[in-house]
């Protein structure tokens, strides 16, 4: 499989010495074939490392369809007779297909031969360029995952206040190891930020990889798993984020989604001592908005322990969903919005 540090021109070799390994005997219809696949073809196509014989025929034939898809006809049929991929193809040795597509396409063995050579190599050219892109996103901690339930709980009872955020993720691909994470204290009223700053730690479920500060306060968070996820997989984590006492905060909680998220939980926990003058909800808010003055809207009540909290099923990204709050005899300082 691709890895850094190794050329494109010797990964490109190796697919298409696995491809040619692939092809020999029955093709796709052979048995046993975990032991007749490489693993950039079990890469590329997303084969399971438990994956069965009918699994793997389905995925190569489904990403080799994909690839070939725009190929001249002769290439499409050369592939497909070299692989056995459609009806009629299955014999028990490559040469007994060549000489089947030779009659298909009114020419001789060897002219075949040729052909499906020539078809291969366009195949490991795209094969390749796609291969090359499952590696970056693989290393991207931004990709190959979504969220299936967020559950935040931001306390204000406390002396400073803390921001408790779980996530239970899915991988979308084999070997998820690396995700992000981020958190942003958007700018004051009066337009500046006061060298904010954000106290991260997770509690539970991975460890901070890497930390890093974005502009003015916006921090990005690379947490690393504590095994690799295979496609399908969940994964709890929980992160608690606490903002230096004394330093302003504006009145509300905002979840504004990079990544799919199936549902958020948001519960906000005011201090009795100091009840907010009104609470509200936010919903499908464009990030801008979220900066603009506060504008109450339909009131919320507070249970009995001085908390509000509300569900959220399937946020669109890019746009926020919240509670705000009018502080107790104060003017709004400055707002919290995580995503």
């Amino acid at each position: 499989m691709p890895t850094r540090g190794v050329s494109a021109e010797s990964e490109r070799g190796a697919l298409l010495v696995e491809f040619a390994r692939l092809r020999r005997g029955g093709g796709l219809e052979a048995a046993r074939l975990r032991g007749r696949i490489g693993p950039r073809i079990g890469r590329l196509c997303g084969i399971r490392p438990d994956a069965g014989d009918r699994e793997i025929r389905r995925r190569i034939r489904t990403v080799v369809r994909e690839i070939c898809a725009e190929f001249p006809e002769h290439d499409r049929l050369a592939l497909s007779y070299a692989l056995a991929l459609e009806p009629g193809t299955a014999l028990p040795q490559l040469t007994d297909r060549i000489g089947l597509l030779a009659q298909r396409i009114h020419c001789g063995d060897r002219t075949a031969r040729r052909r499906v050579v020539q078809a291969f190599e366009r195949l490991v050219d795209e094969a390749a360029a796609r291969a090359a892109q499952i590696v970056e996103a693989e290393e991207d901690p931004d990709k190959g995952w979504y969220v299936r339930r967020f559950e935040a709980l931001l306390r204000l009872d406390t002396a400073s206040p803390e921001l408790i955020e779980r996530r239970t993720i899915v991988a979308r691909r084999d070997g998820l190891r690396r995700i992000a994470a981020r958190f942003s204290l958007p700018r004051p009223a009066d337009g500046e930020v006061p060298d904010a700053t954000l106290l991260a730690d997770v509690q539970q479920g991975a460890t901070i990889e890497s930390r890093e500060r974005l502009g003015e306060a916006h921090f990005r968070y690379v947490l690393r798993l504590p095994v690799p996820l295979r496609q399908g997989e969940e994964h709890a984590y929980t992160m608690v984020f606490r903002v230096p006492e004394g330093q302003p905060l504006r009145p509300h909680y905002a979840y504004v989604p990079l990544i799919a998220c199936d549902s958020f939980h948001l519960r906000v926990r005011f201090d009795p001592r100091r009840p907010p003058g009104a609470v509200w909800r936010l919903y499908r808010l464009a990030p801008r908005m979220l900066a603009d003055r506060p504008v109450p809207g339909q009131r919320l009540d507070l249970d009995e322990a001085g908390e509000v909290a509300l569900n959220f099923d399937r946020p669109e990204t890019g746009f926020g969903y919240g509670i705000a709050w009018l502080p107790w005899q104060q003017e709004p300082a400055q707002r919290l919005r995580s995503a």
